[in-house]
């Protein structure tokens, strides 16, 4: 296959959601087919972070290249990319502006990662000792975390929080009060929050106290890590204000030197316009111990806040600065600032009255954004046929353009709402246009493709192609506990296996459990731009566990009917998630009950050791394709015309019910695989890693001809067939952070012996410059005849980003094949050598 990048057309990443507290950010990653994550590297810091993921669903490997909106309040994100054409498997790769440390685990459901990451510096990743808060009375200490995760959302805003009211303040005085900010799809809300509190009933309790003041405060269970930050990161209302005496200056000269630097290294973010790089610097240089530059830092902290937005936290800065120093002529800049900001309050800014300033919280907003991407595609080749057999005849080469194509993808979202209620209107797909002359006449709209059985793709050249990939209204309501989506949607969990149009429920009776429900029809291909109605389904589940809970699990029922009467699918199953500090393991069994067979069956585990190694085990049973009675149409021809067969109905005529429902089960093959997959750090700059997968897929019997069907030839079982492969990932080899990849697989199949040897390497010549080479050659004998097949596929791909949420794309390579067969004596060689070019942009709005 062609080893370029391609835009996305079919979605595996879903969207991207954000939060953060203090110096800690989260970003969580969702994808919309189940992922087991193998490894990543580098595995702490670096400009570029590789995540190895395994998809747990079929066909969910893909061969395109996808991309997600960086979110806007992490600036030093440039991208957000998904490779399933990655020769070594596929990979989840952050790119960066500037260096950042990370720790990256996988998420609560298998859908999602979570990474989470901080600027370089002292400290670990979102705690506390990471953080220590300049309000705090003794800068440098550890943050005492009260006990308790239920806090009082006292306000959402759209923007920044302002300036609280001395009502305000004298009401929250017995609180620990902080600000975090959560984004999805591009949409941002700052939070005002109060805890902590050991019941929800407390929290409850001190919500009816906070009503006057705050009218739409609600309560909420935080994580740990939001817990620990927001203790670090509080801000005083004035109730709590310390009584220490002014620090004296003790700090060692590492200390002094240590904060000068981060000083620099802020002052230069905030010449940049980077004022959340600055606040994190400065917040690190307050975390040491009071020296002679500690004065410039605290002003300093407190003017960037102050031109960020953030009246509060300023405000609170100023007066920590007033209370250790006062006076000098530092101290009469910030006496002035300080009388500037309380009196520079505007109804927009500030939460002056419970009337307007907690409007934020149910007023509306709305907003547009989306992506817009277009690539085009070149892929031409020569190809020269020689037979030893006829030495004579001077074979002549055979140019052809095997892809020449514009590609243009869309993805546009509307919504409206507040911090707890939002409506959502999405759509996305995409339009090919194929510059070659179509293989045949216009065809019709409900003819079948014709697919390659190796590669999957459709062999006939279409000029137009539409894909709908998704087209729905999504409406949340988190004070109520429902949510509601309609239209074309992705959905794999609870028995459906992929995208649909139809309408999805749910309803959060309690913390621990949920209930959906869900009906609609099946989606064959994003291709289908128009709801098939020819099979309906209806589902209901319950969720168990809480979000945070170690152990989830889901029970379903899932029943989908066809035309003319036939159940298509029946099923019941299991859904189990447990999810510890160093272990995760998911598994899900699916039984169907109309045919009484195990239609799939799952179990992943994976352990981190502590060495920083990975072990994950794979075991895995599915029919292939999924068991359904519309199976018995594979492969089903009329004898009179040697059409298909299309509908169950139409087989009536030449077979019993109970035959058809046994020609679904004949046509259907069971595909049995196990994988162990083993990683490890050699150094800080390299990691290893190794995997090996059998797997087995059995046969399918012979059905005879009928009275008007043609006979369906019976298949073979493959027996056991066995890939192994190994990856060698360094960092930081030559230059700072460029990453290389160097990896190779071997596989024993029923048909050949293949072995690859990939190169890879990406790096970045600037923050807005990435250089990606790429060596790849395969050799492949087969088993069946006396063939050999060797590939050598040189690349270079270019990455460009212009500025935030822009991105240009070149690549450009070469494909060179040579093929030598052997039959009857007689001698065949074919060469193809070929041009590859891919260029596009990708722009975000």
């Amino acid at each position: 296959m062609p080893a370029f990048g391609q835009s996305a057309a079919d979605r595996s990443l879903s969207d991207v959601r954000v939060e953060n507290v203090g110096s800690c950010t989260t970003l969580t990653i969702n994808f919309n087919v189940r992922v087991q994550m193998l490894s990543h590297f580098p595995l702490e810091a670096g400009r570029e972070v590789h995540i190895r993921v395994q998809p747990l669903d079929a066909g969910a490997l893909g061969l395109l290249k996808e991309s997600l909106r960086p979110p806007s309040s992490v600036p030093e994100l440039r991208s957000i990319d998904y490779e399933g054409n990655n020769p070594s498997g596929p990979v989840l790769s952050l790119f960066f502006a500037k260096n950042m440390k990370f720790d990256v685990a996988a998420g609560r459901d298998p859908h999602s990662i979570v990474i989470r990451l901080s600027q370089p510096g002292a400290g670990a990743i979102c705690s506390a000792q990471a953080t220590a808060a300049p309000t705090l009375p003794k800068p440098g200490t550890t943050v005492g975390i009260p006990q308790g995760l239920y806090v009082v959302n006292v306000a959402s805003l759209p923007q920044a929080i302002g300036e609280l009211s001395s009502e305000q303040k004298s009401a929250l005085r017995a609180t620990v009060l902080y600000e975090t900010t959560f984004e999805r799809d591009s949409q941002q809300w700052h939070r005002l929050r109060a805890g902590f509190y050991e019941t929800r009933a407390e929290a409850e309790a001190a919500r009816t106290q906070l009503a006057k003041a705050f009218p739409d405060a609600f309560v909420v269970k935080v994580s740990a890590d939001e817990r620990e930050q927001g203790a670090a990161n509080r801000i005083e209302t004035g109730g709590q204000a310390a009584t220490q005496p002014p620090p004296t200056g003790s700090g060692s000269a590492e200390d002094t030197a240590e904060t000068g630097r981060l000083i620099g290294e802020a002052e230069a973010a905030i010449t940049e316009g980077n004022n959340d790089r600055a606040i994190q610097l400065l917040t690190n240089a307050l975390a040491r111990s009071e020296n002679e530059n500690s004065p410039r830092a605290l002003e300093l902290l407190g003017l960037t806040r102050e031109r960020k937005g953030q009246t509060t936290h300023a405000e609170a800065e100023y007066q920590e600065f007033l209370r250790r120093y006062q006076t000098g002529e530092a101290s009469d800049r910030v006496r002035q600032r300080l009388a500037a900001l309380k009196g520079a309050g505007s109804p927009g800014q500030t939460l002056r009255a419970a009337s307007s300033q907690t409007a934020g919280a149910s007023t509306w907003t709305w907003g547009l954004r989306g992506s817009f991407s277009q690539f085009y595609y070149r892929d031409q080749s020569s190809t020269k046929f020689i037979d030893s057999s006829r030495p004579e005849i001077n074979a002549e080469p055979t140019d052809s353009v095997n892809l020449n194509q514009l590609l243009s993808a869309g993805d546009v979202t509307i919504s409206g709402g507040n911090d707890q209620r939002q409506f959502q209107l999405r759509a996305a797909g995409s339009y090919s246009r194929d510059f070659r002359k179509p293989s045949r006449k216009v065809l019709d709209a409900n003819e079948d493709p014709v697919i390659d059985p190796d590669t999957g793709l459709d062999l006939l050249v279409r000029n137009h192609i539409k894909t709908l990939t998704a087209l729905y209204l999504d409406y949340t309501d988190s004070q109520a506990n429902v949510s509601a989506r309609f239209g074309r949607q992705t959905r794999n969990s609870a028995g459906v296996l992929g995208r649909f149009d139809g309408l999805l429920l749910g309803w959060q009776a309690r913390p621990n459990l949920r209930f959906n429900a869900v009906g609609g029809f099946p989606v064959l291909t994003s291709r289908q731009t128009y709801v098939l109605k020819d099979r309906r389904f209806y589902g209901v589940s319950m969720d168990i566990g809480t979000r945070r809970s170690p152990v989830q699990g889901t029970v379903y029922w899932f029943d989908q009917r066809a035309r003319s009467g036939f159940v298509d699918r029946q099923s019941i199953g299991l859904e189990a998630r447990v999810l510890l500090p160093r272990f995760n393991s998911y598994t899900i069994i699916d039984y169907d009950v109309k045919h009484r067979q195990l239609n799939l069956g799952l179990l992943t585990m994976n352990y981190n050791f502590p060495d920083s190694s990975n072990l994950t085990l794979t075991a895995d049973y599915r029919q292939s394709p999924l068991l359904t009675t519309n199976n018995a149409l594979l492969q089903q021809f009329y004898i009179l015309n040697n059409k298909r067969v299309r509908a169950l109905g139409d087989l009536r005529p030449f077979f019993l019910d109970d035959q058809i429902y046994q020609l679904a089960r004949d046509r259907t093959q069971t595909v049995q695989s196990a994988t162990i997959s083993y990683s490890r750090p050699l150094s800080s700059k390299l990691q290893a890693s190794v995997d090996f997968t059998l797997t087995n897929t059995g046969g399918m019997p012979l059905t005879p001809a009928s009275a008007g069907t043609r006979q369906v030839d019976a298949v073979a079982g493959t027996g056991n067939e066995y890939y192994v492969g190994g990856q060698l990932v360094g960092s930081g080899l030559i230059w700072g952070n460029d990453i290389y990849i160097v990896s190779g697989r071997y596989s024993e199949t029923q048909m050949s012996r293949s072995w690859t040897a990939d190169f890879n390497a990406r790096v970045p010549v600037t923050s807005k410059l990435r250089l990606s080479p790429r060596l790849r050659y395969g050799y492949r004998t087969s088993k069946v005849i006396d063939s050999t097949y060797r590939q050598f596929q040189p690349t270079m791909r270019l990455n460009y980003y212009p500025r935030r949420n822009a991105e240009f794309e070149l690549e450009m390579g070469g494909n060179f094949n040579r093929q030598r067969d052997n039959v009857a004596a007689v001698i065949t060689r074919t060469n193809e050598s070929g041009f590859l070019v891919s260029a596009g942009y990708r722009i975000d709005f």
